[in-house]
């Protein structure tokens, strides 16, 4: 994420891969499109910018964030983690859900994020098979929901 990211920085961007060739590593957080902020606006997310230098460059970055399994193998790589003990909680369909899915992970949602129970519904009544892929195992509506059950 870069707040300050300029046509400058795209066009040095674009001189690294292409002195490089395919050989430079183009490397991607993640492809969320917005980032909410109180009062239900947004800002511009990191895919923005990524799909910016994906384009000047004509190929496709490799995402080590969700909902890419990345992040995760490298986590279970250096701890124990039992994925059938692993509750993966985020407030995105699309990338915390879909990846927690994927991964093995229960999922749980908060609605304080960009996703609405009505999303939820819709992906579930649906015959789409990866559809059902951004079907979390629980929501709530606010993270702060869960405080009480974590004094036990």
């Amino acid at each position: 994420f870069d707040e300050h990211f300029s046509y400058a920085k795209l066009c040095q961007a674009l001189r690294y891969l292409l002195r490089d060739g395919p050989d430079c590593l183009l490397v991607g957080t993640n492809r969320d499109h917005r980032l909410p902020l109180e009062g239900g606006t947004a800002i511009p997310g990191t895919g923005c910018l990524v799909k910016a230098v994906e384009t000047a460059a004509q190929r496709e970055a490799f995402i080590v964030g969700k909902p890419n399994r990345y992040m995760f193998d490298c986590v279970v790589s250096e701890f124990n983690i039992d994925p059938a003990r692993t509750i993966m909680v985020g407030d995105r369909l699309d990338t915390d859900i879909l990846m927690g899915n994927s991964c093995g992970l229960t999922t749980l949602l908060t609605l304080t994020g960009v996703t609405t129970l009505d999303e939820v519904k819709g992906h579930q009544e649906s015959d789409c098979p990866s559809r059902h892929s951004l079907v979390p195992d629980y929501y709530v509506d606010s993270i702060a929901d869960l405080l009480p059950a974590l004094g036990d």
